[in-house]
């Protein structure tokens, strides 16, 4: 392998260091991909084996070169007290995974002067080590909001590294272990908003914890919500609808809001979630997400508008039922990565250390399959739904909804029949769950354009957005009524079917009998003639 003159310093420094039989050979920071034509992050070319490349991440090396083994690696920082070779545990006290692949989450609301210079010291420090580091790592003026992941010694590395800076002081994050990459690509940015709320969040106080909840650990959480309806207490999901039909705590109605960012911020009274719409500001008012930042975000909404006595679940709904279970928990949890949905976790094991959530999904269904949800079917509305939420696969329609396996296989992966017969492109049933890719992946190569200009209108892609909402909400409430029809059908048919079997008030209780004991014996009659072979 040659590399040539216009090559990366630091590149061409490690190649030469890492020589194999005399010839330079690529490791990390700068490892080669064996598919042409990609770049490199300094934007330079080699030659490799006299074909051509331009490489980037993920990389793979081309020589056999000993490696170390994977779970033998050592990640340390004093700041986090994080180590691998030996017991350790998260910034929340949850167990390290021992998988070559982990999860990562962690959010931490803190001033930043510069969040761009923030940003590029970050990619920097990614770049010259060639990680494969994927997910959502969002900076702000007012701190980060992360979720990635990737193998188990980069992701830890990367943590130790930023929680080694003054700026991320007191960052607490929680590893969650994975049997590959649960994020398609690496997003690292600077974002206005750490969150999608409606008018943003910069001119909220949201660095100040005096200005937001009082945050409560599992434990206290639990306590609480447990007597929460005997007192009074208000308990408010601040998620997407969705993510509550999943699962939530016992006693939070389902938001009327479709997604977060819809969550009212106005000046008005009314201009609140309705949990707390006309409650006495003094009223203790418990909320909860999945990690913890929409809801810590939004106290400080909330205090502002005179609420005194507010509540947050510490590290969101994932770290209560790791260190606390399913007591008052309803439902698997909605995440979103690749798992999609994780359910309860195991019991404590023998050595005192909690399981951890992934360990209650089968490793070889990471996606959350089979997995119970809060409410029934909302296809045929009775049958017990199985996460994950599947999209429709009618292209037009897209609808995120969780159904029974009977209905998914009945519609083919769609959410009601209207939408089997797709205008466009039908994309293929996902029954078990995962995310459709690009319309590109469905169609031939010669009807694409049509089926993508089929579909434009000079509207806007919010406007279209916004249009497609309205159709089904529409969908959704003509379901619902069809559904109330069914039922109340049914219901006239049992009532009448009993008011013609039941007894006279004078027949006797033997009479009852001898009716019954006729009755099945003529139906197994029935069932035996039906059975018997035709003579030929």
């Amino acid at each position: 392998m040659l590399h040539n003159k216009a090559m990366h310093p630091a590149c061409k420094s490690t190649c030469q260091q890492h020589g194999l039989g005399g010839q330079p050979v690529f490791m990390p920071p700068c490892r080669p991909l064996c598919t042409p034509f990609r770049r490199h992050q300094s934007g330079h070319t080699v030659q490799c084996n006299a074909v051509q490349h331009r490489f980037g991440v993920p990389l793979i090396r081309t020589f056999e070169q000993p490696q170390p083994s994977r779970k033998s690696f050592t990640v340390q920082s004093t700041a986090a007290q994080v180590t691998v070779n030996g017991k350790s545990v998260d910034g929340f006290g949850g167990p390290l995974p021992d998988t070559e692949y982990c999860i990562i989450n962690f959010y931490h609301l803190v001033d930043v002067p510069n969040p761009d210079q923030v940003v590029a010291s970050h990619k920097a420090w990614l770049a010259e080590r060639g990680y494969d580091i994927r997910g959502r790592i969002y900076y702000s003026s007012q701190g980060a909001n992360c979720q990635f992941g990737g193998r188990t010694e980069e992701a830890l590395a990367y943590v130790s590294w930023l929680l080694s800076q003054p700026l991320w002081e007191g960052v607490r994050y929680s590893a969650w272990p994975a049997h590959t990459h649960m994020y398609p690509k690496l997003r690292l940015k600077v974002k206005p908003n750490l969150i999608s709320m409606a008018g943003g969040v910069g001119c909220m106080p949201v660095t100040r914890p005096e200005a937001r909840a009082t945050p409560l650990e599992p434990a206290a959480w639990k306590e609480m919500i447990a007597g929460a309806e005997a007192k009074g207490v208000v308990v408010m999901d601040l998620r997407n609808d969705y993510e509550w039909d999943a699962g939530h705590f016992v006693g939070a109605p389902r938001p009327d809001e479709e997604e977060f960012a819809e969550t009212p911020v106005g000046e008005g009274e009314e201009d609140v979630p309705s949990p707390v719409r006309g409650v006495d500001p003094d009223t203790p008012v418990m909320m909860y997400c999945t990690g913890g930042i929409r809801c810590d975000i939004y106290s400080a909404f909330l205090k502002a508008k005179g609420f005194k006595n507010l509540y947050t679940l510490e590290g969101g709904i994932q770290h209560y039922l790791r260190h606390e279970g399913s007591a008052h928990w309803n439902g698997s949890l909605y995440v979103f990565d690749g798992r999609m949905a994780i359910g309860p976790p195991g019991a404590t094991g023998a050595d005192g250390e909690l399981a951890t959530l992934a360990a209650a999904v089968d490793p070889a269904a990471p996606s959350g399959h089979g997995l119970p949800a809060a409410v029934p079917c909302q296809v045929c509305g009775c049958a017990a739904a199985e996460l994950p939420h599947v999209n429709c696969a009618n292209i037009d329609c897209n609808e995120l909804f969780i159904a029974c396996a009977s209905c998914k296989s009945r519609l083919a992966g769609c959410c009601c029949e209207a939408c089997m017969q797709a205008p466009r492109l039908l994309r293929p049933a996902k029954t078990d769950g995962g995310f459709y890719g690009a319309w590109g992946n469905y169609a031939e190569g010669d009807a694409l354009g049509t089926v993508m200009s089929s579909g434009r209108s000079r509207e806007g892609r919010v406007a279209r957005r916004a249009k497609r909402r309205e159709a089904m909400r529409e969908k959704r409430a003509r379901q619902a009524e069809e559904r109330i029809k069914t039922r109340a059908m049914l219901r006239e048919a049992v009532a009448k079917l009993d008011s013609e079997s039941a007894p006279a008030e004078s027949e006797s209780a033997s009479s009852l009998a001898a009716r019954l004991k006729a009755a099945r014996e003529a139906r197994a009659a029935a069932q035996e003639q039906q059975q018997a072979p035709t003579a030929a």
